[in-house]
């Protein structure tokens, strides 16, 4: 099985039954749902936003990292609870390309507990992505 696939199911039994059933997801789009996209820290960051497109332009994100799981809300700038702490990606030089990983991204989100503000080039419209966390999850059996 493809390891995003495994991860895949990680994630939706954990917030199923697991450690993160009782868990609040930060995201929630206009009908109530909290979409939830899974990636893994070496994919390429464009893949990882073109999966969020696919489920709405926002999630909760599940990133697998060589040092555990991260959590990120990506949402609408609209939707945004402050963008205007937000560090804005759009007007600098120092910030992760589309060449770069996903746990490149996920590096850089913990460097700025504001979030940072995603430039059109990488998202497809203005986006938000609000700090990584650790989250702990536990393996399926």
């Amino acid at each position: 099985m493809h390891e995003l696939d495994v991860f895949r199911r990680e994630i939706d039994r954990s917030l199923a039954v697991g450690h993160l059933a009782d868990a609040v997801l930060e995201v929630v789009d206009v009908e109530g749902r909290s979409p939830v996209v899974v990636a893994l820290d070496h994919e390429r960051l464009p893949v990882l936003l073109r999966r969020i497109e696919a489920v709405g332009g926002y999630a909760n994100v599940f990133v697998k990292t060589g040092s555990g799981v991260r959590r990120v809300s990506v949402m609408d700038v609209d939707g945004a609870l402050d963008v205007r702490e937000a560090d804005d990606m759009r007007a600098s030089d120092e910030q992760p390309s589309a060449d770069s990983s996903v746990g490149v991204f996920v590096d850089y989100l913990l460097a700025r507990p504001s979030g940072v503000v995603l430039p059109a080039r990488l998202a497809s419209a203005a986006r938000a992505a609000l700090p990584a966390r650790q989250v702990e999850i536990v393996p399926s059996s």
